[in-house]
């Protein structure tokens, strides 16, 4: 079930580390959702819309030239549609979102690690 998250406001905040690439740099203090108690990702590395991964993928098969891309392509954009809170921003990283939209490439494709990153 998907939550409309509200934030705890600026009195009650939790202290947790701040990461950067699943990286913890510092501790800092964190907001988080009054109804779920999900903690906001408060970093620069916000997650980004479904969009934004599909067109990627559109750009990786122009240049690669891979057969049967239309199907694969849909067979992608249908899991990344079912991973509940891939948009959200509370719990959700564009890092993460990175290593989810990856593993279901290679699921997919026979394409290294690298060049999915080129195209991210």
């Amino acid at each position: 079930m998907k939550c409309d998250h509200k934030d705890c406001g600026n009195i009650e905040k939790v202290w947790l580390p701040y990461t950067i690439r699943d990286i913890p740099v510092v501790l800092k203090s964190h907001p988080y959702c009054i109804h779920c108690g999900m903690v906001k990702n408060i970093g620069s590395d916000r997650a980004v819309g479904v969009g934004y991964f599909i067109n990627a993928l559109s750009q990786m098969e122009k240049h690669l030239k891979l057969p049967g891309s239309s199907i694969r392509m849909r067979l992608v954009a249908k899991e990344l549609e079912n991973i509940e809170d891939f948009e959200d921003n509370y719990s959700m990283s564009k890092y993460a979102q990175e290593k989810i939209f990856i593993k279901i490439i290679k699921k997919y494709y026979n394409t290294p690690e690298r060049i999915i990153q080129q195209y991210l």
